[in-house]
């Protein structure tokens, strides 16, 4: 099947979700736009380009209600998956989005995902992310330690749960390590927060 074909499959609404026991990498995006007004417009417009391609598990869109700021996050089966979509499939639903929104302002990780702490099954509220740099592998490894011990430890009320990922370049060296937590309430922290604006996923 070409990926013109996969493309055309259907997507469907469901709800927001940055965790999956089936994910083994993601896509973490932050966009940042003009205005509250040009933001919702774009985190629309993200979800409606986006297409389907082969092991995307979930994508999902959150805003920040204080700042014109998006995170979206892309869930995949494997990291192989992931690239194909980064390589073949994504300058499609990317050039859709740079021509309705010029002024946008993208950052972006290629993740691994190598831990998840769990504090119960709450519905998570609102999100919070935490980018820490990394030199090499031992770094990011050393980061990965002293974070999962410090959320494992974490007696805040309201944490539900952290997932913590290594990004990486184009060769495949550590570049930061990054932590996405979902809180039920109020996140007790002066980091950005985000709630949920919308998800789809594979609708077969």
């Amino acid at each position: 099947m070409t990926d013109q074909q996969n493309q055309a499959r259907a997507m469907r609404p469901t709800q927001v979700a940055t965790h999956h026991d089936d994910a083994k990498a993601r896509i973490d995006s932050w966009w940042r736009l003009p205005t509250a007004a040009e933001a919702d417009k774009a985190a629309r417009g993200a979800l409606e380009a986006m297409p389907w391609s082969d092991g995307l598990i979930q994508f999902s869109v959150l805003h920040s209600p204080g700042e014109p700021t998006l995170f979206l996050q892309s869930l995949w089966t494997t990291a192989a998956a992931r690239d194909h979509y980064v390589h073949h499939v994504a300058p499609i639903p990317r050039a859709t989005i740079d021509d309705r929104f010029p002024d946008i302002e993208r950052d972006r990780s290629l993740t691994e995902i190598v831990a998840v702490v769990a504090h119960g099954d709450t519905v998570a509220e609102k999100w919070i992310t935490r980018r820490l740099p990394a030199t090499d592998d031992a770094s990011a490894q050393a980061l990965v330690a002293r974070q999962t011990a410090r959320l494992r430890g974490e007696k805040t009320q309201g944490l539900v749960r952290a997932t913590l990922g290594v990004g990486r370049d184009e060769d495949g060296n550590p570049t930061e390590v990054i932590v996405i937590e979902e809180w039920s309430g109020s996140t007790h922290s002066d980091v950005l927060a985000y709630e949920p604006f919308g998800a789809i996923t594979p609708a077969v």
